[in-house]
């Protein structure tokens, strides 16, 4: 007799119990990040008009590192999220889905580089929102306004007091930011921001309301 096919392993947030005391409505059975809230209506018409609040994920990443690391990520046209935080240091967030990582290994085989696994090492989190700069003005000493960091370009230093990387992302309507935090400071971070953007109209939103465009890379 066959036994049956195991279940597929449930990857969890590091803020899942932050999602589920807010009603989350999970991306999949075994993927607990947040899809909504319960009415992505609502969450998409309070980004529009304030500023929302969302985790994105899951998402994977590799740190691609090497002399020519940003040019060989340039050459290649992965299909991911593509963060260069330096022309030795590329790192890459994609959506898990079938052979993802392996496509990336086998695009980037004939560079010279090296590939850092790291999708256990950061919270992915997405702020939206025409109050959206002026509540980064209060949560980072970056100088991260929109004449500061177009749309597209990193900067990497302190927000509420650990360390980020943010890279300004546009929404549709208007100015958007993702935020990658180290896992263990996903919580300081999540209610830090929370409780600094109460001021400014923030609500907890799916990534859906603060999205880019339909399919966006990360």
């Amino acid at each position: 007799m066959n036994a049956p096919p195991a279940a597929p392993p449930v990857r969890r947030s590091a803020l899942e119990a932050e999602h589920a005391r807010l009603g989350a409505r999970w991306v999949a059975d075994d993927a607990r990040w947040p899809a909504d809230y319960g009415d992505p209506t609502a969450e998409a018409a309070t980004a529009a008009r304030a500023v929302g609040l969302a985790e994105l994920g899951p998402l994977d990443a590799l740190l691609v590192r090497g002399p020519k690391a940003a040019a060989a990520v340039g050459a290649a046209d992965l299909d991911a999220g593509v963060w260069v935080l330096g022309p030795d240091e590329v790192l890459l967030l994609y959506r898990p889905a079938g052979d993802a990582q392996r496509t990336i290994e086998e695009a980037l085989a004939g560079a010279d580089v090296s590939l850092v696994e790291m999708s256990s090492a950061w919270t992915a989190l997405r702020l939206a929102g025409p109050g959206a700069p002026a509540l980064l003005t209060e949560l980072s000493p970056m100088p991260l306004g929109p004449g500061d960091l177009p749309d597209g370009a990193i900067a990497q230093g302190p927000l509420v007091n650990v360390r980020a990387i943010v890279r300004r992302h546009d929404a549709a309507f208007g100015p958007g930011y993702t935020i990658l935090a180290a896992r263990e400071d996903a919580h300081y971070a999540w209610h830090a921001i929370a409780a600094l953007g109460e001021g400014h109209g923030l609500a907890f939103v799916g990534p859906a309301a603060v999205a880019r465009a339909p399919g966006d890379r990360p």
